[in-house]
């Protein structure tokens, strides 16, 4: 998924499960290598997939969307995202 952070950068992120501080095998969102529960995670939610949104909401992330910003945001189909996301971060 493609996030923001409170200055606008771009950042990469995505929901892992194997994480240290996933005690009970909830999703962590992790964004550039670094691990942030719900109450930490200040991002601004620039696209994902369906799937992606659903897995947010129910670990309790309650993250803004870009499009309710400045800027604007997209939200992308499942098939779409991988390619979108080379594409414009690159494979870091």
């Amino acid at each position: 998924m493609k996030l923001r952070n409170p200055e606008g950068k771009r950042l990469r992120g995505e929901l892992i499960t194997e994480y240290p501080i996933s005690a009970d095998g909830s999703p962590v969102l992790v964004v550039d290598g670094e691990p942030y529960g719900p109450d930490d995670a200040d991002f601004l939610l620039e696209s994902s997939t369906p799937g992606e949104l659903r897995q947010l909401e129910a670990a309790g992330y309650n993250l803004p969307r870009w499009g309710e910003q400045e800027g604007g945001g997209e939200f992308l189909d499942d098939d779409d995202l991988d390619e979108n996301l080379e594409d414009e971060l690159g494979d870091d």
